[in-house]
């Protein structure tokens, strides 16, 4: 079966669940990022965000970099556990960054990692909450590099 375009499997990062403690901070979430994966999973997650802002354009609604940023900001806070700072927008920008918002929070049920567990089976589990901070982390500070060096050529051009 083909694999869905919206979900991604990282096979080639398996990781082995050796002992108990191992498997217990695992299903508590308490487990430690899995750093191997956070390139895969920005550049799903730029194509994610790139495809919603294709989705403004007949709207005539294109975001800053600070409200993409705004976003993705939330998104780390709503990964660490916290509430969306985000209230319901009167207009349509609050509403589309809101809905970027949204789409952030939604990939990590459709990314899945690999793990061997102790009885020899590997399964797919959903991302691990601080595998998915960390890439959250990781994707804010690309854009923000990005927007440096856009700035930094405009500069240049003068």
């Amino acid at each position: 079966m083909p694999e869905s375009r919206r979900e991604i499997r990282a096979r080639d990062t398996a990781t082995v669940i050796k002992t108990k403690r191992e498997l217990k901070k695992l299903i508590a979430g308490e487990n430690k990022a899995d750093t191997r994966q956070i390139g895969t999973v920005v550049s799903k997650l730029q194509v994610v965000i790139a495809d919603y802002l294709d989705s403004g354009k007949p709207l005539k609604i294109t975001l800053s970099a600070f409200e993409i940023l705004s976003a993705v900001e939330a998104a780390i806070q709503e990964a660490a556990g916290q509430p969306s700072p985000w209230p319901d927008g009167a207009d349509a920008r609050t509403f589309f960054v809101h809905g970027l918002y949204d789409e952030i929070i939604q990939q990590p049920s459709n990314i899945f990692e690999t793990k061997l567990f102790p009885d020899g089976t590997e399964r797919y589990i959903p991302i691990s909450r601080a595998t998915w901070r960390a890439c959250l982390e990781h994707l804010r500070e690309h854009i923000i590099e990005s927007g440096l060096k856009i700035a930094r050529k405009r500069a240049g051009a003068k």
